[in-house]
């Protein structure tokens, strides 16, 4: 007990020069700040309510989510493409006329099981209550004309909704035959 009593007189008795305390000081407050409690408070966005899908067949739906058309070089309108096999993945693009800052709606498409043509129609529903509420968009019913020559390619479906405004909760309805 008396060499701890030493030492301790012995750090007291030296001089510490004021940068020292001053950065000690600061250490202390950051870890006083750093072991503070936390309050994460949960915010609820509802945008897109959800997507219903209705397969009759084999095609897969698959819902990428919503984003703002940025780059509108090269797009063009088309409905009907061909699932092939690995690497033969295809683009469509429909609905409104692209224009930079409207709404898009993303969707993949795959058929795992066979190479018939399937009907693929999507309705997307801006500010109401599904099933049935709420106001088509102007971009938002798209018919698509797909067939499969191979079973791991995919087309990915880019639906420009023809709004720059949304009203919540979005719903998609997708309907493949």
């Amino acid at each position: 007990m008396t060499s701890i009593r030493v030492k301790i007189s012995r750090i007291t008795a030296k001089k510490v020069p004021a940068l020292t305390l001053i950065v000690v000081g600061l250490v202390g407050m950051v870890a006083g700040v750093l072991a503070a409690t936390i309050t994460v408070t949960q915010n609820s966005y509802n945008g897109e309510t959800g997507t219903y899908h209705n397969n009759t067949g084999n095609v897969v739906i698959t819902d990428q989510g919503l984003s703002i058309v940025s780059d509108v070089t090269g797009i063009s309108a088309n409905t009907t493409a061909t699932i092939g096999g690995t690497g033969s993945n295809k683009n469509l693009f429909n609905g409104s006329t692209f224009t930079t800052g409207h709404w898009m709606e993303t969707i993949v498409i795959s058929d795992t099981a066979d190479s018939a043509a399937h009907t693929v129609t999507i309705k997307i529903q801006n500010g109401g209550t599904p099933p049935n509420g709420g106001t088509a968009l102007a971009g938002g019913t798209v018919t698509l004309t797909i067939t499969a020559t191979g079973t791991t390619g995919t087309i990915t479906d880019y639906i420009d909704l023809g709004v720059s405004s949304i009203t919540a909760p979005l719903t998609v309805y997708a309907n493949a035959t």
